[in-house]
């Protein structure tokens, strides 16, 4: 028994040579249009010629042929098989299978076309992105020449400031010598930070994993902000929790600008009242711990508008405080970025004209035993001293020049300076000493050339420390600066203490 569906997609019957239908076997398919003793040619006539030509007993087969029933046309597959004395018609209904077929063939169309329009705007992607590349690389060594550019006037501008600043004056000249050093600290803010905000666009961000004290880089950032806040109606607190751990794994510098650039926000707007940091302890598990840092404020606060933007990169909530307080609206920019970087989170609850708090959240790896008796903690010696020590000085500009010899005089240094590389090289040759500072762009010969030539110097000098005087400084500088031969870089624009610092730390 044929099922009732099989039967409504076929019709096989027998004609004579001839054509003439004599008998209709099976099927359902079109058996109203086919009828005994009709000429099969009606509704087929392609068969017309072929049933005359078909060989006894070999198969035939007609493919997509179309037939017209009840109105309706048909795709129809036919299979003819001639005996010896008739022909048997198998007429089977792919109307649905061809239409099928049609879209398939149709979608493998449409496939085509789409692979090769991805193809073409994958190609169109790829030229612009390295052209998107290209521009921020070009974006990024123009930042580092105008950094390079803007740092060494910037040395001299705060170095000068200082000077002054240590000179017998009356009050008015010391007034203006704090309020241009102020100006020069707050340029030298916003060049940083747009480096920094460069350096992560371009995805250059590197975060080091080394073993540090939470509480300590707090409350040093602290008492060095409430050192340089000079305004009495606004008192600085800080409180730790007991359980936070001693130790943990961490990137000490990028901890410490978060909190500077939060802690800096909350100074600049604060009129009176007081400010806090506060380190607690979200979690703990066998491997990790999470620290939270609550900046809070009793400044200006914001609407919840303006609490909403104000981790936008150049984003100001009123228009004067860029000209009153300084800065880019850069700082909360990358606070979020530099965050985002740790796997942590920042959150801001305000009331206008009540106050602000911002709260950090920080994930933090544990210390392990191996790694704590690993440590090295670096005690600066207080009784290290460079009195006496022989210091040679190679810049060719003559402002730096009287800056670096009014800090290391301080420090009763014999002190030996050259303008270029070249006399740099010369004295060298001959004379003995401790120390080198040499300035990176010079005339003759740059400091990168000159540290690369010690074979030529006198062999006294050939295992003695030199440090990078620059204003380059991004970490592939730094890095490039170290494995040609410096042991260290003192990067423009510096303080006197800062110089006196990394010189006492290398000699």
């Amino acid at each position: 028994m044929i099922p009732a569906k099989i039967e409504d997609v076929f019709l096989q019957l027998t004609t004579s040579f001839s054509g003439v239908i004599k008998n209709i076997v099976a099927g359902k398919f079109a058996n109203t249009t086919f009828q005994l003793q009709d000429s099969i040619y009606i509704n087929c006539p392609f068969l017309e010629g072929t049933l005359e030509a078909l060989t006894i007993s070999e198969p035939f087969t007609l493919e997509g042929m179309v037939i017209i029933s009840d109105a309706k046309e048909y795709n129809v597959d036919i299979e003819l098989f001639k005996y010896t004395d008739e022909i048997s018609v198998l007429i089977h209904n792919r109307t649905n299978v061809y239409k099928i077929v049609d879209q398939l063939n149709q979608n493998r169309n449409d496939i085509f076309f789409i692979k090769r329009e991805l193809a073409e705007k994958n190609e169109e992607l790829k030229k612009l992105r390295e052209i998107a590349d290209k521009a921020n690389e070009e974006k990024s060594r123009f930042l580092a020449m105008m950094s390079h550019e803007i740092r060494n006037p910037l040395n001299v501008i705060l170095g000068y400031s200082e000077m002054i600043s240590e000179e017998e004056i009356n009050e008015n000249v010391r007034k203006y010598s704090k309020l241009l050093s102020i100006s020069g600290n707050n340029l030298k803010v916003i060049v940083n930070d747009i480096l920094d905000l460069s350096r992560i666009e371009a995805g250059k961000l590197e975060l080091v994993n080394t073993p540090i004290n939470i509480k300590e880089i707090a409350e040093n950032c602290v008492e060095n902000y409430s050192y340089q806040n000079k305004n009495e109606a606004v008192e600085l607190f800080f409180n730790a929790e007991n359980n936070i751990p001693d130790l943990v794994l961490g990137d000490h510098v990028r901890i410490n600008q978060i909190l500077s650039n939060l802690l800096s926000n909350a100074i600049k707007f604060t009129q009176k009242g007081k400010i806090s940091v506060d380190v607690k302890k979200v979690s703990e598990d066998e491997n990790a711990v999470k620290i939270a840092f609550l900046v809070s404020d009793s400044g200006r606060g914001m609407t919840n508008l303006q609490a909403s933007k104000i981790f936008d990169e150049y984003q100001q909530n009123k228009k004067s405080d860029n000209r009153v307080f300084g800065g880019a609206g850069l700082g909360l920019s990358i606070v979020k970025h530099l965050l985002n970087a740790m796997n942590g989170k920042i959150t801001v609850e305000s009331k206008l004209n009540i106050g602000t708090v911002f709260i950090t959240e920080i994930p933090f790896s544990k210390v392990k035993t191996s790694e704590i008796k690993e440590l090295k903690v670096e005690e600066k010696s207080t009784n290290k001293t460079l009195e006496g020590k022989r210091i040679l000085v190679a810049d060719d500009d003559a402002l730096n020049q009287t800056i670096v010899a009014h800090i290391l005089k301080k420090e009763k240094v014999v002190l030996t300076q050259v303008k270029d590389g070249l006399e740099a090289l010369n004295v060298l040759k001959k004379s003995i000493f401790d120390l080198v500072l040499l300035d990176i762009h010079m005339p003759n010969i740059t400091g990168e050339q000159l540290v690369q030539q010690k074979n030529d110097f006198h062999k006294s000098n050939k295992e003695i420390p030199f440090l990078s005087l620059t204003a380059n400084t991004t970490i592939e500088d730094i890095e490039r600066y170290k494995k040609i031969g410096f042991v260290d870089v003192i990067s423009k624009p510096y303080t006197a203490v800062e110089f006196v610092e990394k010189v006492l730390l290398n000699v």
